[in-house]
């Protein structure tokens, strides 16, 4: 409703979606197995974690300060400078990490091995997708696009970003397959 009001004259928020692409907290399936956890909070019972992620987390709010005020989670910090990218994956799974800061769509998470924690207490900033409409776009329209947001989960859109990374097929390809699974498209 905030976002509304803010939109210039001659647009229009519509429908949020479930799909987000934002910073989140990982770990390797197996130390989540290993440990119990499913959500942020449950690292404080796992031991001496040190996070992984670029320099400038280590200052950013939800980095080792939020970590420790919201959730009384204490960390050590190693600057990994690829932005939740493959240098930071292979820490993860080396061990040299236990904890990394890796976006929530990234196509990485599509096969299980990695997890993403839970944020209840709203560390991370929602980065939800909303889409922007001119005022132009009529209602039918826009129930269109809106039935769209309303089935698109965040593990949909990691599979997208798989699919396109990693079996290198064209976004309409994609967009094809995913409405069509969804019942969007005949």
């Amino acid at each position: 409703s905030a976002l509304q009001t803010a939109l210039p004259s001659g647009l229009r928020a519509l429908e949020q979606a479930g799909a987000t692409d934002q910073d989140s907290y990982v770990v390797t399936a197996d130390f989540a197995a290993a440990h119990s956890l499913t959500s942020i909070g449950d690292l404080a019972n796992a031991g001496t974690l040190t996070l992984g992620g670029n320099s400038e987390l280590r200052t950013r709010p939800y980095g080792p300060t939020g970590l420790s005020d919201l959730y009384g989670v204490t960390v050590n910090f190693t600057p990994i400078e690829d932005s939740g990218g493959p240098l930071t994956v292979k820490a993860l799974t080396d061990g040299d990490i236990q904890l990394a800061n890796i976006y929530s769509s990234d196509p990485v998470l599509a096969d299980g091995s990695l997890t993403v924690l839970k944020d209840p207490k709203g560390l991370f900033l929602a980065s939800h997708f909303v889409p922007l409409a001119s005022s132009r776009v009529d209602d039918k329209a826009a129930d269109v696009i809106n039935r769209v947001s309303a089935a698109l989960e965040p593990s949909d859109l990691v599979e997208m970003n798989r699919a396109s990374t990693q079996d290198q097929k064209s976004a309409s390809q994609i967009a094809r397959e995913w409405l069509t699974s969804k019942g969007l498209l005949s």
